[in-house]
């Protein structure tokens, strides 16, 4: 098994600036460039995707390249398949899928990045997975559930944070008084946001001073249909014209005020930081993370307190040791029933909307311990830079090509 660095590296990668696919493929990207080898050659044409000024000119070369790359493969206005004489990377969907420029360009060897929800891993995906050299896990859940269903060759990366934009700074609040808590994740059944607003509505009962600020928008609006079946919440948020969720008349209908709920509708990666800046703490209450949720982590990189669901990835987050406990986790965890024919839950988890509603007494009335945890999560999450985490990818890759 060669151990060198391979001179080039392509990347069947959408970037985005808007979803954790997207803004986990863009760090690739960065990092890769500022490595002496290997090259990054980018495959997939960007999508919603808004660098800053400097990371536009970084990336111009390999944006340019792949327009070539796509134009050298394309015959009479098809796209014809071809073999590269490097490694490729590709983004694998569950069942060990690929799509677009992963069904073009093929790799020597192909190597895949996975991040699944569902432990039901048939014979047919075991044999899928067989195509790739190694296959990267986003989370040690997904690495377990893997290995327990017979797929050995994966490697565990978890994802990182920016530290150029994710630390711990002076709070600029929206409003002078305001206890703001945040929450992020695309609108659905498994990111738990029925929770969060059932015990957010009882919390705010008792300090109106409180306001829920969201990040909750879904590039996939029919994945929201599920948030009600747990019946916590009612109905569905209203699909807008221009496409996006009516999250805060959405609140509004499940008995909460006007204004204790804003929703941020789709803001770009590179904006985070000053939304996150405006608030006290975070809550993840999802049923399922297949990697570690990376609005999570950014918020223990800014050093706020969060409470996160003990399952799945976040796991990954939650510190062995409850006396160096870097989060408030969510510990009691109901087993969750399978949410469509097919499908395993094993680990997925429903947090308890008691426990969360007094976790966020605790760090509106506890502020020593609140910050205290904010200062471990910030400490924690220095060790898991994008750079370092990058650097782990490749080693994955050098070590299978």
């Amino acid at each position: 098994m060669s151990v060198s660095t391979p001179s080039h590296l392509g990347l069947a990668w959408e970037l985005t600036s808007v979803t954790g696919w997207g803004v986990y493929g863009t760090h690739v990207l960065r990092h890769l460039a500022l490595m002496e080898r290997p090259v990054p050659v980018l495959l997939k044409q960007p999508a919603r995707f808004s660098p800053d000024p400097l990371d536009a000119a970084m990336f111009a070369p390999y944006l340019r390249q792949q327009q070539a790359l796509l134009a050298r493969v394309t015959r009479n206005g098809q796209v014809v398949p071809a073999s590269l004489d490097f490694p490729v990377l590709k983004t694998l969907l569950p069942g060990f899928r690929t799509v677009t420029a992963g069904r073009v360009f093929f790799g020597k060897p192909d190597l895949g990045v996975i991040f699944f929800e569902n432990t039901r891993i048939t014979a047919a995906e075991r044999e899928a997975a067989k195509a790739y050299a190694r296959i990267v896990a986003g989370s040690t859940w997904n690495l377990e559930v893997m290995r327990g269903n017979g797929v050995q060759h994966v490697d565990l990366v978890l994802q990182g944070v920016d530290p150029v934009l994710f630390h711990p700074m002076p709070r600029r609040p929206i409003q002078r008084g305001r206890f703001a808590v945040f929450s992020g994740g695309k609108l659905e059944a498994r990111k738990g946001q029925d929770i969060v607003l059932a015990a957010f509505r009882r919390f705010h009962a008792r300090h109106p001073d409180s306001v829920l600020i969201t990040a909750w928008q879904n590039a996939w609006p029919g994945l929201a249909a599920d948030i009600a079946h747990r019946g916590l919440v009612r109905g569905v948020p209203e699909q807008r014209a221009d496409g996006t969720l009516a999250i805060e008349k959405w609140a509004v209908a499940n008995g909460l005020p006007p204004g204790s709920v804003l929703d941020m509708g789709w803001v770009s990666h590179k904006d985070m930081p000053r939304i996150l800046a405006a608030c006290d703490c975070g809550v993840f209450a999802s049923r399922n993370e297949s990697g570690t949720n990376l609005p999570a982590m950014e918020c223990m990189a800014m050093g706020m307190p969060v409470i996160v669901s003990d399952n799945t990835g976040h796991k990954d987050l939650i510190a062995a040791d409850e006396a160096e406990q870097r989060v408030f986790a969510l510990r009691q965890q109901r087993a969750v029933a399978s949410p469509k024919a097919g499908w395993g839950t094993d680990g997925w988890g429903e947090s308890s909307v008691d426990e969360l509603d007094a976790l966020l007494e605790v760090l509106y009335t506890d502020t020593e311990l609140a910050r205290t945890r904010g200062q471990r999560a910030a400490a924690f999450m220095q060790t898991l830079s994008w750079h370092h985490q990058v650097n782990k990818l490749v080693q994955v890759v050098s070590r299978y090509c």
